[in-house]
């Protein structure tokens, strides 16, 4: 084979990785493909990170409790069974090992409000920057306010992006009980900004 043809082969392998969802990389996992392990962490590690930070407020924490997350996924092979997405899965067992986490430390979970207040997107000039840091600063503040169950909600909708279906088991509702709770979160937000409501635009 040439030196040509062995790149090509190399790219197109490439691809195909790329191309595998996660789904089909926990398969290949389980099959015993340890390199799709590393895809999943690939994939998943900073959005959980992220996430975690919304409940234990320290990176250090987060990127532990995120460890832990993958650990439990590389010893128990086959408990996720397909019944939600993967990525699901990870935030459901992430969200229990924050709250574990909180309870010995004897804290309440929280939202990281400076993170959910800036969903809104890049700006491109220096007005254009302060006008969006003046509007997180304001959205933080209206937060603060809203009870903890709507943080959170609002927080898996709009920077986590999840769908109504895949925070359900997050939160351990169904997917009615989500678009409920999304509507009073979103109304309490909008409540709590008063004449600042013009603000969510994206909501």
């Amino acid at each position: 084979m040439s030196l040509s043809d062995k790149l090509v082969k190399e790219r197109a392998v490439g691809v195909q990785v790329k191309q595998r969802s996660a789904e089909e990389a926990y398969a290949a996992f389980c099959a015993g493909d340890q390199s799709a392990f590393d895809q999943i962490m690939e994939e998943f590690r900073q959005g959980l990170i992220f996430f975690l930070r919304g409940y234990v407020h320290s990176y250090d924490t987060a990127e532990d409790l995120a460890e832990d997350t993958f650990v439990e996924l590389l010893i128990h092979k086959g408990r996720f069974r397909g019944q939600s997405s993967l990525k699901t899965f990870l935030y459901s067992v992430a969200r229990h090992k924050a709250i574990d986490y909180i309870r010995r430390e004897q804290r309440r979970p929280t939202v990281a409000l400076d993170e959910l207040a800036e969903w809104s997107g890049d700006e491109d000039t220096p007005e254009e920057h302060y006008l969006a840091h003046e509007r997180s600063q304001v959205i933080a503040g209206a937060i603060a306010k809203i009870p903890k169950e709507y943080q959170e909600v609002l927080r898996l909708l709009y920077v986590e992006r999840l769908k109504y279906d895949e925070i359900a088991p997050i939160m351990h509702k169904n997917t009615k009980q989500i678009d409920n709770l999304a509507y009073r979160a979103r109304n309490a937000l909008r409540n709590a900004l008063g004449k600042e409501a013009t603000l969510l635009e994206e909501f």
